[in-house]
């Protein structure tokens, strides 16, 4: 939900609501189990921390009738208490006592373009590959990194950003990929970047065709799960690969010899889908050099940076710790 928090906040230009929080176990999921004890309250100051105006809840009184009978509220059916609404109550008074939320600047950018997620629905090339997944995959190692990220649109401004990261924009403007080559920090493009045109023709010249990095995707073949290629210095490629035409020198490299991802300058092409943990190691270095101080947390527990505080999240139900900080199960501090 963090991602979509900050992918909406885009969507809406700097303003958003959550308008249907749910304050307990809800009735449209496979499985719709109970909220743990907390999460109410973490969910609805993770939204704040991510710059939402308002949390509002679904609903005031679970219905005794109708479809959505087994949707919980902040009342029971009789109109009793239920636990969600100890929880928003508590909000309200933290809210009442707190500092107003601001924003603090991110360092990182990621792209996301919903032309991208169309292309790669309707051409995964492997089942149950998705454009959203892959995204969704480099943003969970920024955040576990400790980094507060902004989603950006295809045609944003680029230049307050240190970093920016690029994956799977399988349509790609020319004004894209000169705003990328042109860009005065890092850039990490790929896999699949350019692949096709606006109606869906691969171009020619080969992808990814950015402008001063001379590299070639020559095939591509998307992996059974079982099948993933490990890469020298740990970690491995999964999912999907292209083989890449070039005389560039290799900066990552699988154990079978294949060239995984090339640079050009500040400018990188990554012709896999990395596994989590070569992912980490590239994007902890691309940092390091970006002057982007990191911190690697434990599982489940993440951190957001506002103009005024850093909040902490502990997602899990066990203890967590970074550094000197301790988070009890599903505790929230703002620090």
């Amino acid at each position: 939900q963090a991602f979509h928090h900050d992918l909406y906040r885009r969507v809406g230009r700097g303003r958003w609501w959550v308008m249907e929080q749910q304050p307990g176990p809800v009735n449209w999921a496979p499985y719709n189990p109970d909220p743990l004890p907390g999460m109410v309250r973490l969910w609805s100051w993770e939204a704040f921390a991510h710059g939402a105006e308002a949390v509002c809840y679904f609903r005031w009184r679970q219905a005794p009738m109708a479809q959505e009978q087994m949707h919980a509220g902040l009342l029971r059916p009789d109109s009793a208490p239920a636990p969600g609404l100890a929880e928003a109550a508590q909000v309200a008074r933290e809210i009442a006592e707190a500092p107003e939320v601001g924003q603090a600047p991110a360092d990182v950018a990621l792209l996301f373009d919903y032309d991208a997620d169309w292309a790669w629905t309707t051409q995964p090339h492997g089942a149950g590959l998705a454009y959203f997944d892959l995204v969704l995959g480099t943003y969970r190692v920024f955040r576990q990194l400790g980094l507060n990220i902004d989603i950006l649109r295809p045609g944003d401004e680029l230049s307050p950003y240190r970093l920016v990261a690029a994956p799977g924009m399988m349509t790609m403007s020319d004004a894209q990929k000169n705003a990328l080559a042109g860009f005065g920090g890092i850039v990490l493009v790929g896999p699949r970047s350019a692949a096709r045109t606006a109606d869906m023709r691969i171009p020619t010249p080969l992808p990814p065709g950015l402008p001063g990095l001379e590299a070639t995707v020559a095939r591509v073949e998307s992996l059974r799960p079982d099948m993933s290629i490990a890469l020298e210095g740990g970690g491995a490629v999964q999912h999907y690969r292209e083989v890449l035409e070039t005389a560039l020198p290799p900066l990552l490299k699988s154990v079978d010899g294949t060239t995984v991802a090339v640079r050009s300058g500040s400018l990188i092409y990554l012709a896999a889908w990395l596994d989590g943990e070569a992912l980490t190691g590239l994007l902890r270095n691309l940092c390091a050099e970006a002057n982007i101080d990191t911190l690697d947390l434990p599982e489940g527990l993440r951190r957001r940076s506002t103009g005024e505080e850093v909040f902490w999240f502990n997602y899990t139900n066990e203890v967590r710790e970074a550094g000197d900080l301790k988070l009890a199960p599903l505790e929230v501090k703002r620090l």
